[in-house]
């Protein structure tokens, strides 16, 4: 389907989002089945013969998949579903069950329209008329398993209807392809505009939590950071929270000016990210202040070791265009327990541990250790 060319893949989180969109009609397509049910008994029983009952067979299996995998994917944790490829494996699941539906309905209604019976073939179209609309309604933000499904239904229906001869029926089936075109061209723009409205959405919510020259999070961002690590590691309750800024920054900026200090900082940043592991924090807090969350350890003496090896990689030159800028690191961290897990006296205990080693020339420093000098603090060009 041309017509349904994407563009550019969608960034995982739209994507994702998108996926988990569609799985919020457990409802509509609760009641689409049972008004099939109904629909197809009836058209079964009037008609006669065996299509109507392999339609409403076919059609009936196909519902309780499709409601067994809506209700499936609910049961599913956030972080099972975070997944691009999970994702698509839940989104063939739900394709393949409504593409089997559409298929079911199309024979249903079409063998309505070749019976002379004419309540069949008013139950079929109103059948036909309230699974498309639900489809664009809640389908198009699959579009290609949207359309596919829409014209599925509809075509056979449309033929069958033209079959019977008559301007009636060739007026009915040209409605009906007619409601088709205009289906198909709502789900194109309706999906074009929900993904605009995600990618926005979730763009807003990066700067929202996150600084904008070095990409790490910021205070918003690191406090919701540190909810939800707290949340995920219950069994192990031990964090650290290291504090660290630049000794003699200043003269950086006014020897070289602001774009020179501003590189040095995404630089110390990249090394700061470089360092933390998967799961840990890091955050900008403003100027050259930073911190760095230290999650799930098991003793303070891990927070010792980290605190060391990151101030050991941050106070390693840096090259900034043309020159060599060797800057200073002051440190200092605070463990929990023993001072409980509120992020912001956490935040004050290693503020306080980081002024008295700057105090004394830097170096790294806990809440409740001696402060140990790491390196002079210096400046070279």
């Amino acid at each position: 389907m041309r017509y349904f060319k994407p563009g550019p893949p969608e960034p995982t989180p739209v994507y994702v989002e998108l996926i988990a969109t569609s799985f919020t009609m457990l409802v509509p397509a609760a009641i689409m089945s049972a008004i099939f049910l109904a629909v197809g008994a009836y058209c079964a029983l009037e008609i006669g013969g065996a299509l109507p009952w392999i339609a409403l067979t076919g059609g009936m299996a196909a519902s309780i998949g499709r409601l067994g995998v809506i209700l499936a994917y609910r049961r599913q944790s956030a972080d099972q579903l975070a997944d691009r490829r999970a994702s698509a494996n839940w989104q063939f699941r739900l394709g393949l069950s409504t593409l089997s539906f559409a298929g079911s309905l199309a024979l249903l209604g079409a063998a309505s329209f070749v019976s002379p019976q004419p309540i069949p073939q008013m139950l079929a179209t109103g059948l036909l008329f309230g699974f498309c609309s639900g489809a664009v309604a809640r389908g198009y933000i699959r579009p290609r398993i949207c359309a596919a499904c829409v014209t599925l239904a509809t075509v056979p229906i449309a033929l069958a209807a033209a079959s019977g001869g008559g301007v009636g029926r060739l007026i009915l089936a040209a409605m009906f392809f007619a409601f088709l075109v205009g289906s198909l061209e709502t789900i194109r723009y309706a999906y074009r505009l929900a993904r605009q409205q995600i990618s926005l959405r979730n763009e807003m919510t990066m700067v929202a939590r996150h600084d904008a020259l070095t990409g790490l999070a910021n205070r918003f961002g690191l406090r919701e950071a540190f909810a939800d690590l707290l949340q995920s590691h219950r069994d192990v309750p031990m964090v650290a929270v290291h504090c660290l800024d630049l000794d003699r920054f200043k003269p950086v900026n006014d020897r070289f000016g602001h774009p020179v200090g501003d590189a040095l900082l995404r630089e110390l940043a990249a090394r700061i990210a470089a360092t933390v592991r998967p799961g840990d924090i890091a955050a900008r807090l403003g100027g050259d202040e930073f911190a760095v969350v230290q999650a799930g350890i098991g003793h303070a003496e891990e927070a010792e070791m980290f605190a060391r090896r990151l101030a050991r990689a941050l106070a390693a030159p840096y090259r900034i265009d043309d020159t060599i800028v060797e800057i200073g690191v002051s440190l200092g961290y605070a463990t929990s327990p023993p001072y409980g897990t509120s992020l912001e006296t956490l935040i004050e205990v290693a503020d306080a541990a980081l002024y008295r080693v700057k105090r004394a020339g830097g170096g790294v420093g806990s809440s409740g250790a001696q402060d140990a000098p790491l390196m002079p603090t210096a400046i070279a060009w």
